[in-house]
């Protein structure tokens, strides 16, 4: 990232400070979701439980998410958004601690549920500000930076707990990421806070005086829904996110399974495909939205639409059986996920944009409600459909056959890609009634 003069040019009075510190906020709870899976083989080995089980471990990290992510969004709209996410990642360290003790699958199942709630919270607060900070100019790349580090977290979360976890346990490898946390809360409580919608020029932030009134929640709640391109949006990253959480969660047993890997080998490759996948996709689906704002009728929907699409098909051809691990399903895989990913920055610039700013934690709620919809039940999802197509492999075992899940459930990215193609239509209309919210009051 630009820093100094060139920084204040560039990313605006603000510079790149905050970027930096809300990416590190993504960074710590990423990395601490990549660390279960990186060492799930041998939890499940000490704890006892199968496939169809140990996907309900990442379903625990979304069951908080559900119930929290849409009030954490209203408090994002309604509170000092520094001071909510400083106190959250406190006690996300706390149950992080937690984690590493547990001694059977429902103690581990509670914990993770209790860190699932700080992401709900936290995330609507980091995307609002980010709005709030950066401009339309740069702001696809601000996002990208927002977005695209919990994807490189959990790549290198799960780099992280294949090698302590085969070193010195998993209990010392889930442990290790609970400390960080602790720093990057006093780092967020130290941030300036900017007005809200300060950035979204030309159109100026009203004086208390005669800004848009505050609404009730429920109404609020309301108006956010009412925006057509946001339910199109809500749906499409709900699938989206349910094939990326799939991915990050089962990468490390799949390639174990269908590639012949070792453990080891397969932590540092699954998360590697991932890591250099994420980077790629999301810095560059970032730069592309900036540069084809204006030139394209609804150009960040349109460009989501098209690599979505595009990624689900890659991904699609790497599981299939037999083909060659290094020349064939490995780059597939790292170009699938890119292309995915590269959604997210253009995507996550609408959810800010077709709101009124003083609506944005709110809207970012309800996305993150609707992506952990899938995010919570495509592990599982899979898990099941693995335990009921077993295969020996080379180790000897009888296991599930994860590539036979992967291919059921990665085509339902397809589905996303056409809704997104589908609701470009609305996104001109909503953007300017977002910039006029004072027309919407009184309806």
């Amino acid at each position: 990232m630009t820093t100094g003069a060139a920084a204040i040019t560039k990313w605006g009075q603000y510079g790149t400070r905050p970027l930096v510190v809300l990416c590190l906020v993504g960074l710590v709870d990423a990395v601490d979701r990549g660390v279960l899976p990186g060492v799930l083989p041998a939890i499940q080995r000490e704890l006892h439980f199968d496939d169809q089980t140990a996907g309900y471990l990442n379903t625990a990290l979304i069951v908080a998410s559900l119930l929290l992510a849409v009030p954490g969004g209203l408090l994002a709209d309604r509170t000092d958004r520094r001071v909510l996410m400083a106190g959250v990642l406190g006690l996300w360290s706390l149950a992080t601690g937690l984690a590493a003790a547990a001694q059977s699958f429902w103690q581990l199942f509670a914990v993770r549920s209790a860190l699932g709630a700080g992401d709900a919270i936290n995330d609507p607060a980091a995307q609002s500000l980010v709005a709030d900070y950066y401009s339309v100019e740069v702001r696809g790349r601000a996002f990208a930076w927002q977005r695209v580090v919990p994807t490189v977290g959990v790549g290198v979360g799960i780099g992280i707990g294949a090698a302590l976890g085969a070193a010195f346990g998993w209990r010392v490898a889930v442990l290790a990421i609970g400390l960080p946390g602790i720093l990057v809360a006093i780092l967020v409580r130290r941030m300036p806070l900017p007005p809200r919608g300060e950035s979204d020029a030309p159109v100026p932030v009203l004086p208390a005086a005669v800004s848009v009134p505050a609404i009730g929640v429920w109404r609020g709640v309301r108006e956010v829904l009412a925006v057509p391109s946001l339910r199109v949006l809500l749906l499409a990253t709900a699938f989206i996110n349910g094939i990326l959480t799939a991915l990050g969660f089962w990468g490390v047993s799949y390639h174990v399974r269908s590639s012949g890997l070792s453990e080891g080998s397969a932590g540092g490759i699954a998360g590697g495909v991932i890591l250099l996948g994420a980077i790629a996709g999301g810095i560059g689906g970032g730069i592309v939205t900036d540069r084809i704002r204006g030139r394209v009728l609804g150009a960040p929907m349109l460009l989501a639409g098209a690599v979505t699409g595009s990624g689900a098909l890659l991904l699609q051809l790497s599981f299939i059986d037999g083909i060659p691990v290094y020349a064939a399903r490995l780059p597939l895989q790292m170009v699938g996920v890119a292309l995915v990913v590269s959604s997210l920055p253009p995507l996550t610039c609408i959810a800010a944009e077709v709101v009124r700013a003083d609506l944005r934690g709110t809207s970012f709620g309800i996305l993150k409600l609707c992506a952990n919809v899938l995010a919570a039940a495509t592990p599982p999802l899979i898990g099941t459909l693995a335990d009921s197509h077993k295969i020996r492999i080379h180790t000897g075992e009888v296991v599930g056959d994860l590539g036979f899940a992967f291919r059921w459930v990665t085509p339902v990215v397809l589905v996303g890609s056409v809704l997104l193609l589908y609701g470009r239509r609305h996104i001109e209309r909503d953007l300017q009634a977002a910039l006029n919210p004072a027309a919407r009051v009184g309806d």
